[in-house]
């Protein structure tokens, strides 16, 4: 029964996921059928042996041809693209991120600057990302045409070359066990994009006015950067946790108790921090509450109260979302 569901397995997962259902239940009838009664392992092996191999069989169930890839090495082709573009992503991100750091001169306000930025920062994703697809397709196409895919490429396995003995090999993740690769990429870019925004927070976030041009300028920070740099290593600590358990995900792909527990201890941590540092007295910059009531038209005491509020649906925030999350991990951890 494992080599069965794991060549079930190795065909489906190939599959849109609309047709794994069907698919899955038609070649359990058709195994079924084509095996005895009381059948035994070599058996088993024969009748996987009369199907091909998965890719093969897969590559028959779609609707549509691929011509300039192969049915061959068509997914390994496609794992290699959901391979490379997120760490495409990450990369250029973080190079413009620190370039547009780099050059920021302080003139003009920093809102525009990150507006700029981040429409640049755009444009050099979608064309990595083109380059990426690119390149990628044509090394494909190259080795499947010379051949140059041919031996002991696991990703690549010829019709001949492949048996069933090839299934005890393989693991079988649900689909709710499993990481993917795009949520591990989103989780490291938070994490680069949180070390900017903290360490930066004074000129961000705060008070936007416009003078006589017209021209929108950064007049008053909201956070009292010192008060924030004073947690300086605990952060960095934090951050670089996030990091090297995002890289642990790549490397396991599936979610499993270890990593639910490792997972609890960041979301701990992070919420212990995140509580402690919003509840500093001095977070906030003196000169800000008094700007923004004059702004705004009201009484320091209301804007006052205001962020006291805010302070406490974060924390709140914070606390619930780390604790579905935290539910959530276990949850998949234990899915069989």
């Amino acid at each position: 029964m494992k080599l069965i569901e794991a060549y079930i397995y190795e065909v489906t997962r190939r599959l849109p996921e609309k047709m794994r259902a069907d698919i899955a239940l038609e070649l359990r009838s058709t195994i079924g059928d084509m095996l005895p009664e009381n059948y035994s392992e070599m058996e088993v092996k024969n009748v996987l042996s009369k199907l091909g191999n998965p890719v093969e069989l897969a590559a028959s169930y779609r609707d549509t041809p691929r011509y300039l890839i192969g049915p061959q090495v068509y997914d390994a082709y496609i794992s290699t693209i959901k391979l490379v573009a997120p760490w495409a992503i990450l990369i250029t991100l973080a190079v413009n991120i620190v370039e547009s750091i780099v050059l920021f001169t302080g003139e003009g306000a920093l809102f525009t600057a990150i507006i700029k930025a981040s429409s640049i920062t755009f444009a050099h994703i979608i064309t990595v990302l083109l380059q990426v697809l690119f390149w990628i397709t044509i090394a494909f196409v190259i080795m499947e045409r010379t051949g140059g895919l041919k031996g002991n490429f696991p990703m690549f396995n010829n019709n001949d070359e492949w048996t069933p003995d090839d299934l005890k090999n393989i693991t079988i993740i649900p689909k709710e066990k499993n990481i993917p690769v795009r949520d591990i990429a989103f989780s490291l870019i938070g994490s680069v994009l949180l070390a900017i925004l903290y360490f930066n927070a004074d000129h961000f976030a705060g008070i936007y006015q416009t003078d006589e041009t017209g021209k929108l300028i950064f007049t008053t920070p909201y956070f009292n950067q010192e008060t924030l740099l004073s947690y300086w290593p605990i952060i960095l600590f934090l951050i670089s946790l996030r990091i090297m358990v995002s890289l642990y995900k790549i490397k396991v792909r599936k979610w499993t108790i270890p990593l639910a527990g490792i997972n609890t201890i960041v979301h701990l941590l992070s919420t212990i921090v995140f509580i402690v540092i919003v509840s500093n007295p001095n977070l906030i910059h003196d000169p800000f509450i008094p700007q923004m009531a004059d702004t705004i038209q009201t009484s320091p005491s209301t804007v006052s109260t205001f962020i006291d509020r805010l302070i406490w649906v974060s924390i709140a925030t914070i606390i619930v979302t780390n604790i579905i999350d935290i539910f959530n991990s276990f949850r998949k951890a234990n899915i069989r």
